[in-house]
């Protein structure tokens, strides 16, 4: 009686539970009573006629009944199929719902303007087409001229000089970087170049690609004008003309606000007029059998033109070695912050040609196979040169090994050392200990990156990590009036064959412990060498995802 008393009641006085029933079919069990057939004969082994008969009868009565219940299902599975197709209609209508109230329909059109701009600024060329033709208002934002900024120009594509003119419609008088991709035989080049220089006063960013140094001498000399905000300028070229003729970059002579440089060509560039530039970077092709050697007399006259260079990048196209003709002389280069060479050992030697008393980061990159053994001579060369360059505070030696005692010199050398990166290096533990305590070198060295270290064991590192602790976390420190060096903050140890699972741990313990490159600039990254995926999956299903913190994975 309470339950009776406690059902919910509809206003006719029916059990509302029994009303949502309504909405089902009412459905038996079976559409006639069913009786089984051993019930009803008289003998199974032997049956008489009239338990044929039955057998016959009740073999039909159940086809009648199996045809009803047929019937029923396919009733059923109809409004079934109609409630699905109800209940996608709602789900749908939620979905446009919510869909109004993303903060991709709140953002301002400036703001999407400049994530249109940004994508095309990555690479996506076809970004301001494509987003104009999505919704009204993505339509609005892609009308912004700086959306249009990035023209990139394949002359081997259909049709471009529509393309230049349907693009310069858009950009009015907004910045314009453009890309030139110039093949050997392009009738249209001349008539692009047409309707691009009006526009020079516009131009910031110019990038030519040509197959021969014949085009882009020819591109390059109808460039003689004023281009008062260009700031970044890249030539390159894969080969020489069939004349032999090097680029030749002497037409431009008024681009006052010209900072960045990328030269890709077989022979160093030679120029007399880009007195403001701050950031060299030559690529050194290498697509012919022949094979040019590296001058040093025209890489000093180069960089003698270039007085106010921060940034200086060489680089070998392709793995090998090029032969380097010596010379006594040195430039200076008083502003240069950071160099790198990404070269063969026998052209380390270019250091002794380069004084660099500002010297911030150090980047030494072997182009070719790395060598079995330490090459020596890289060593002597790095040694004197960081004897004028004292004030270094990042050094990384990829695939350029050198001797342990000229690991020692260099410690000696680099009193401002704060990152250190080495990577297929023979360095030991009895070189680490040179860095320990209150004593050792280097007393601001903070982050270590060791790879593929097969002389270097874990612990000591733990050992070095720990005797660099503060005082009050550490023991064993020295006189509390000698001067203090600096905590190392983040200890890197990838494919290092003698630093153990625990030893990971125990840094953890004391520092941040990354066993993973460090972001898509790295320099392994492209390269694939310290790929090790295999080894963190590893580590995160043994110890159950519960790693420490300062475990960086």
């Amino acid at each position: 009686m309470y339950l009776l008393e406690n059902l919910p009641m509809g206003r006719l006085g029916v059990c509302q539970m029994c009303m949502d029933r309504r909405w089902y079919h009412n459905v038996t069990v079976s559409p006639t009573p069913l009786t089984s057939v051993l019930d009803c004969i008289s003998c199974i082994r032997e049956p008489t006629e009239d338990d044929i008969l039955l057998i016959h009868q009740t073999t039909m009565a159940d086809e009648e009944a199996i045809q009803e219940l047929d019937s029923e299902m396919t009733s059923l599975y109809s409004v079934l199929e109609r409630l699905r197709v109800q209940k996608d209609k709602h789900r749908e209508n939620i979905r446009r719902a919510r869909s109004l109230l993303t903060l991709a329909r709140r953002l301002p059109p400036e703001l999407l303007a400049r994530i249109f701009e940004i994508c095309a600024k990555n690479g996506w060329t076809r970004a301001p087409v494509v987003v104009s033709q999505v919704c009204s208002a993505w339509r609005k934002a892609a009308a912004f001229p700086r959306v249009w900024s990035y023209l990139f120009l394949d002359l081997r594509s259909r049709n471009p000089t529509g393309k230049v003119m349907f693009w310069l419609s858009k950009i009015q008088h907004a910045p314009l970087h453009i890309t030139l991709d110039i093949p050997l035989e392009s009738p249209s080049l001349e008539e692009v170049l047409s309707l691009l220089i009006p526009r020079s006063k516009q131009w910031h960013t110019l990038i030519i690609k040509s197959i021969d140094s014949t085009t882009m001498n020819y591109v390059l000399r109808r460039c003689n004008f004023p281009l008062p905000d260009l700031r970044q300028l890249d030539v390159i070229t894969e080969m020489e003309g069939s004349q032999g003729d090097p680029v030749n970059m002497s037409s431009l002579q008024d681009a006052p606000r010209l900072s960045r440089l990328l030269i890709e060509q077989p022979n160093l560039p030679q120029w007399n007029n880009f007195m403001k530039v701050t950031k060299l970077h030559i690529v050194l092709s290498s697509s012919t059998l022949f094979v040019p050697s590296i001058n040093a007399t025209d890489w000093i006259e180069m960089l003698q033109a270039l007085p106010e260079l921060r940034d200086l990048t060489l680089e070998l196209s392709k793995p090998g070695t090029r032969t380097y003709n010596d010379i006594q002389r040195a430039v200076d280069l008083p502003h240069l912050e950071s160099l790198t060479l990404h070269v063969s050992p026998e052209v380390n030697r270019i250091l002794l040609t380069m004084h660099t008393p500002a010297l911030r980061q150090l980047h030494l990159r072997c182009s070719s196979d790395p060598l079995a053994r330490p090459h020596m001579p890289s060593g002597a060369h790095l040694c004197r040169f960081l004897e004028s360059s004292p004030c270094v505070q990042l050094l990384e030696l990829y695939d350029v090994d050198v001797q342990r005692i000229d690991f020692v010199r260099c410690f000696e050398l680099l009193p401002k050392l704060e990152e250190l990166r080495l990577h297929d290096s023979d360095i030991a533990d009895e070189q680490l200990r040179l860095l320990h305590g209150d004593t050792g070198h280097c007393p601001n060295l903070a982050r270590l990156d060791f790879r593929w270290c097969n002389y270097l064991t874990g612990s000591a590192l733990v050992n070095l990590t720990k005797s660099r602790l503060p005082q009050t976390e550490s023991e064993d420190r020295g006189s509390p009036t000698m001067p203090q060096t600096r905590q190392i903050n983040e200890v890197a140890v990838i494919n290092c064959l003698h630093v153990k699972e625990q030893d990971v741990f125990d840094l953890a313990e004391m520092t941040h412990c990354r066993v993973l490159i460090r972001s898509n600039e790295d320099h392994c990254y492209r390269r694939g060498c310290c790929n090790n995926e295999r080894y963190r999956q590893r580590l995160r299903l043994r110890h159950n995802n519960k790693l420490p913190k300062r475990v960086i994975l």
